[in-house]
């Protein structure tokens, strides 16, 4: 069956050299994810039970049924749905799965493809740069968090960063697949053995750590296991001085490029030992930054700033920290929370300074073209910075998963998309990148699939606040009111904030609920006397309404603002209703987008 190529849809699937595409462009999936499509399409019209699949994708290894589970909900995600609205996959109770729609079988003659490797399973292109995604024949690592066995709590960013900074580290080496952190950090896995880890992960070896931190000293003991055998491929205990945490970490990805035998060049040597800072005083702020910055809350990123603003007072040739500031300061204004002339001045004179400590730095660039896309709307300048970021670092999935945002904003949806598997690809389980695939699915109106999208980062991060605004909006979108008000009002209760309120008047408004509409249209006006309340939601009420003036006044008032999501107006449903008006074209002028 080698010999065969398989047409399914806009889909064509080779076995041979594991690649599912999707006309030209390829799509990423993980070797057992392939495994299991391929085992579904060779069997395309009867049902395969959980048995034969769990048998044939992982012989000779027990995996619990949640793992298959798993790779159909993934395969269901990336193939999406026929142009009739079925499900390309089919669940049969009790029995197994069925691939249900009809699937032509060609001899396989030759894939015209510049692979160079013939185990690649798929390919995305950014620009000039292919980021491969490898099925095997690569080495593959996941780094499992270190677990802190110091009873103070406050030590635990000393455990993730350490996590952290070895798995960017070894992300730098191109001999190795390294399991992004976010993924790692989902997986429940200080329960089970790091073999269940590794296989349900997809790697060749873990690296586990434990570290036990007592006044300056800080003691970790680390071990490399290899996933098939369960056998020790190293291990070793180290015990230092904080301030030597820089050099352990070194010695630590050195160690296990060693035992993995990975043949590195001089450069990547030196990359493997050059720190963005030498002051361990600095670094540990810098890492407590980084810390508070992945709590994804109001809370968090304020707490970062306090730390990057440290760190940067400890070493002020720290670029690493600058760009942290960055981007805090970029989210705090993109969710609304502080206002954008308090906020993005802060973050371009902090990302400016970071390019001017080092030009190099894959993450100052990202955070520059962040400023430039939400606030600047200097479009040229911000692909510009996108894609010297990603040309500088392509394994950056935060780069990837911007530009994708940006692209968007442009109505380059294609482009996008590409862009936002290749973050998912990089680090598939990071709630930033699941929510904007969602964002891609409302903006380009495949409403279902954002609903999806957005429960599925609800399951990744149930805490993360933004997906119950946006599934509320894909909801509303499909005329399902009451349950856009019940998701939006779920946000307002976790932490209300004025442009939730916004989201939330605009679903009463659509939904004839006019009176809570402009009751939520007086609160957000008077709060507006006091506090900073983005133009951007009194518009969407407005809009809601139907009153086009006022909404016009109010989106003219959010550009006076730069207000933060104006950016994405060219493809935003919310405004549909305004399009075919003169003013809707001058607005956009105004932005600087093409109508």
């Amino acid at each position: 069956m080698g010999d065969l190529i398989y047409h399914f849809g806009p889909f064509r699937l080779d076995g041979a050299e594991g690649l599912l595409l999707r006309g030209d462009e390829s799509v990423p999936l993980t070797r057992k994810a392939f495994e299991t499509l391929l085992a579904l399409i060779q069997n395309h019209g009867r049902t395969v039970s959980k048995e034969e699949l769990l048998a044939r994708v992982w012989p000779d290894t027990h995996v619990e049924e949640s793992t298959l589970a798993q790779n159909i909900f993934t395969l269901r995600k990336v193939l999406g749905q026929t142009p009739d609205g079925r499900s390309y996959i089919e669940n049969v109770p009790r029995r197994g799965y069925r691939f249900a729609v009809k699937v032509n079988e060609t001899p396989r003659i030759g894939v015209a493809l510049d692979l160079e490797a013939p185990t690649v399973a798929a390919a995305a292109v950014s620009g000039a740069k292919r980021v491969k995604h490898y099925m095997e024949g690569t080495e593959s690592l996941a780094v499992l968090p270190f677990y802190n066995e110091t009873d103070d709590s406050n030590a635990e960013y000393l455990a993730r960063g350490i996590t952290e900074s070895i798995i960017n580290t070894l992300s730098l080496l191109t001999q190795i697949r390294v399991m992004a952190c976010s993924t790692i950090y989902f997986c429940k896995y200080q329960d089970q053995p790091p073999q269940d880890v590794g296989r349900m992960l997809g790697v060749r070896v873990v690296l586990v750590g434990k570290i036990f931190q007592a006044q300056d000293r800080l003691i970790i003991r680390t071990e490399l296991v290899e996933v098939e055998s369960g056998w020790q491929i190293w291990g070793e205990q180290y015990n230092r001085k904080v301030s030597d945490i820089l050099i352990l970490q070194d010695e630590i990805a050195s160690a296990i490029s060693e035992k993995l035998r990975l043949k590195l060049t001089k450069e990547q040597h030196r990359r493997l030992t050059t720190h963005k800072t030498e002051n361990a005083d600095s670094y540990q702020l810098y890492l407590k930054g980084r810390y508070n910055w992945n709590k994804q809350t109001e809370e968090g990123y304020e707490k970062s700033i306090e730390y990057y603003e440290q760190a940067i007072e400890a070493d002020p040739g720290f670029a690493l920290a600058y760009s942290g500031l960055t981007d805090s300061y970029v989210l705090l204004d993109f969710y609304g929370i502080r206002p954008p002339n308090e906020m993005m001045p802060k973050a371009r004179a902090a990302a400016l300074k970071a390019l001017e400590i080092d030009d190099t730095l894959a993450e100052a660039h990202t955070s520059l073209a962040c400023v430039k896309l939400v606030h600047d709307w200097d479009w040229l300048g911000a692909e510009r910075e996108f894609k010297h970021a990603v040309a500088l670092n392509p394994k950056y999935p935060h780069a990837h998963h911007w530009y994708s945002h940006f692209l968007l904003a442009m109505g380059r949806f294609e482009e996008s998309y590409r862009e936002s598997q290749i973050a998912l690809d990089l680090d598939p389980l990071d709630p930033g990148s699941n929510l904007h695939l969602g964002w891609y699915y409302l903006y380009t109106r495949q409403y279902e699939m954002a609903v999806k999208q957005f429960q599925w980062t609800l399951e990744i991060d149930p805490h993360y606040w933004p997906p119950h605004t946006l599934l509320g909006e894909s909801y509303g979108q499909q005329g399902l009111y009451e349950e856009a008000i019940r998701q939006i009002e779920h946000t307002r209760q976790v932490k209300e904030r004025p442009l939730t309120l916004g989201f939330l008047g605009h679903a009463y408004a659509l939904s004839n609920q006019t009176d809570q509409a402009r009751e939520l249209l007086g609160e957000l006006k008077d709060q507006s006397k006091s506090n900073y309340v983005p133009p951007y939601g009194i518009a969407l009420i407005y809009t809601g309404l139907g009153d086009k003036d006022n909404a016009f006044e109010w989106l003219d008032k959010a550009a006076d603002a730069r207000n933060e999501w104006l950016g994405w107006l060219k493809v935003n449903p919310e405004f549909d209703s305004l399009r075919a008006d003169q003013r809707f074209t001058a607005l956009l002028r105004r932005i600087g987008l093409p109508s």
